[in-house]
């Protein structure tokens, strides 16, 4: 039996540390934070349940279904009461209830001419489908050329890119379309057609967390501060309780975003510290307004906005559709503010913020709102942008020869930006490190 340390509690890191327990491996988590579980957390707030982070999870999630089944998690699965989204045009919610061609075809957010263009989208997936797998991104780097608009307004013009494909990357992975490449788009578009029906844990995203972490060893309000490693084995310094600790084991796991790692590695070798610290997350700003009841202009569970229609909101989520969160009748949404706008509010105060979302929300078929209560939740890093040319350095990374003796790294930005793929990264992450033990 070996010892292995977790730097990192989000679901990466708990995923490695539960895959490393069930190799019979001892494995103990250090968590900066007070609270295990990073970006999937939920927080209680009078009656509500907030998910901060992560929003919910999906039907093809295979890996994270399966670790939840092992903790006894399975039944808590459930199904959103609603899933169907709406995309603002011209001042009104036009509903994205696509469950036929037919459905498609008789929906209003787009043109006829748009409509048409957008099976070359579809044809450019089926060909490309051999090496498009979500959880394998690395494979599609020899097509990560361009980025989204480039590769959207090529094939299906800018009416698709703006009130359609935009949009809908934009209001779930809180970046601009500039931001991500046409071959994320293409992988995201290849998850959704390998299943993805929303669901959520009742009771709160974090409850997948919660339970990994009470059956760790999980120590929080650790601050790493150094992961040295050789072929002695693992050194992390790291600060508790107000003093400087050291622990030492058989091999470590970095499991935080990836710029970050560089700062705790000094020992990196040249490769590893060039691929991580261009990496690049986006930073974001989260509102969640809290309401004695539930408006009734919002029979979604998503609403995007396009940016002709100049809202500072990435998109809207009515999180009252998932069981256990509020009580019965209230209201409880989630909106999520544009890079610009977050950037340019980010030092503002909580009130400043909640009520600037208010406004533009006032200026929506939303209406104006008047919450009893609000949160909000800056993310710094939030999410990691799959830019164009990004999945060759990935590829190169994963497939380095020269590695850090007895260490791996786990987090979203080796896979995907969904829970799914940061803690299949976690589960990989355990595999490698026990295999470099015998190297």
């Amino acid at each position: 039996m070996a010892s292995i340390l977790v730097v990192g509690g989000g679901i990466a890191g708990l995923a490695a540390a539960h895959r490393l327990q069930q190799l019979g491996h001892r494995a103990t988590v250090l968590e900066r934070e007070p609270v295990a579980g990073g970006r999937m957390r939920s927080e209680r707030i009078g009656e509500f349940i907030v998910d901060r982070g992560a929003q919910f999870i999906a039907s093809g999630y295979r890996n994270l279904r399966r670790v939840a089944g092992e903790v006894g998690l399975g039944p808590a699965i459930r199904p959103l009461a609603r899933t169907h989204n709406a995309m603002l045009r011209s001042g009104r919610l036009e509903a994205g209830n696509y469950d036929s061609p037919l459905a498609f075809l008789r929906s209003r957010l787009l043109s006829t001419r748009a409509k048409l263009r957008l099976p070359r989208i579809l044809l450019e997936l089926l060909r490309h489908r051999a090496i498009l797998d979500p959880l394998h991104p690395e494979r599609a780097a020899v097509i990560d050329r361009e980025d989204v608009p480039s590769f959207v307004r090529r094939l299906a013009g800018d009416e698709n890119l703006e009130y359609l494909l935009g949009p809908a990357l934009s209001s779930t992975f809180d970046s601009d379309p500039e931001d991500l490449s046409a071959a994320f788009l293409l992988l995201a578009l290849r998850f959704v057609m390998g299943g993805f029906g929303l669901e959520c844990f009742e009771g709160g995203i974090g409850r997948l967390g919660e339970t990994l972490a009470s059956r760790l060893d999980v120590r929080t309000s650790c601050d790493v501060v150094s992961v040295e490693t050789g072929a002695w084995g693992a050194r992390v310094r790291h600060r508790e309780g107000g003093g400087d600790r050291e622990a030492v084991a058989d091999a470590a796991i970095v499991a935080v975003p990836g710029p970050l790692a560089p700062a705790i590695c000094p020992r990196l070798t040249d490769a590893e510290r060039e691929f991580l610290e261009a990496v690049h997350y986006v930073r974001g700003i989260v509102v969640f307004l809290l309401l004695d009841r539930a408006p009734q202009t919002l029979p979604y569970y998503g609403v995007a906005f396009p940016r002709p229609e100049g809202i500072d909101l990435y998109g809207l989520a009515v999180d009252h559709h998932k069981p256990g969160v509020c009580p019965p009748g209230a209201g409880l949404l989630n909106a999520a503010l544009t890079a610009r706008a977050a950037a340019r509010l980010w030092d503002s105060s909580d009130d400043a913020i909640a009520g600037h979302v208010l406004d533009e929300l006032a200026r929506t078929p939303v209406g104006r709102l008047e919450p009893h209560g609000t949160a909000v939740h800056r993310w710094d890093p939030m999410l990691p942008q799959f830019r164009a040319g990004y999945l060759p350095r990935l590829a190169a990374f994963l497939a380095r020869r020269e590695r850090s003796p007895r260490l791996a790294f786990a987090g979203d930005y080796l896979v995907g930006p969904y829970t799914e793929c940061a803690l299949t990264s976690g589960l990989r992450a355990a595999g490698e490190v026990v295999a470099s033990l015998a190297r």
